[in-house]
């Protein structure tokens, strides 16, 4: 993240800056009055995922009850009888304990997720980097259980993808 003052001065000044990792001294992000050439700027892995699903349980008692232990979920559904829900891997033990503490006769079940981000601004303005995406996927018969759209982002939940596909990705959508 870049400290507002060095906008600031990159304007003033009228001149290009580029964001680097601390860690590594490989190339870092360009920023600049360019029109961009490239509509995907980032892939991103996140394997920290877990999904958990709770039968016969009252969806506000439980979402307060998540809410009063400092427990963020994502991807809240409720469907009949079942909510369902992800939330950080290192969060799933809290989680697991509270649900025995306070509902000892609700059914769970879980599973480990991952998701894959793909960040550019009007991603999806055509089907084309989708495409892409769902194409390599498929050709590594990597299995699909969500996908969600934004104008910055497309995201996949898989169950799992390795680090060779990734780096097929970076390949073939930044350029």
């Amino acid at each position: 993240m870049l400290h507002d003052r060095c906008i600031q001065m990159g304007k003033k000044f009228d001149c290009d800056m580029i964001a680097k990792s601390t860690f590594s001294r490989e190339g870092g992000t360009k920023i600049c009055q360019e029109i961009e050439t490239s509509q995907v700027k980032s892939i991103v892995k996140n394997e920290n995922l877990v999904d958990i699903q709770v039968q016969d349980i009252e969806f506000y008692d439980i979402y307060h009850t998540l809410l009063k232990n400092n427990i963020m979920v994502e991807n809240l559904k409720k469907d009949e009888n079942t909510l369902q829900f992800r939330i950080k891997k290192a969060e799933r033990n809290k989680v697991l304990e509270l649900f025995d503490n306070q509902y000892p006769a609700c059914r769970i079940k879980q599973k480990e997720l991952q998701k894959l981000s793909i960040v550019g601004f009007g991603i999806i303005q055509d089907n084309q980097v989708l495409t892409q995406v769902m194409g390599i996927l498929e050709k590594h018969q990597i299995e699909v259980m969500e996908v969600n759209l934004s104008q910055a982002k497309i995201e996949l939940v898989v169950k799992a993808i390795s680090n060779y596909i990734m780096e097929e990705l970076h390949e073939s959508l930044i350029k």
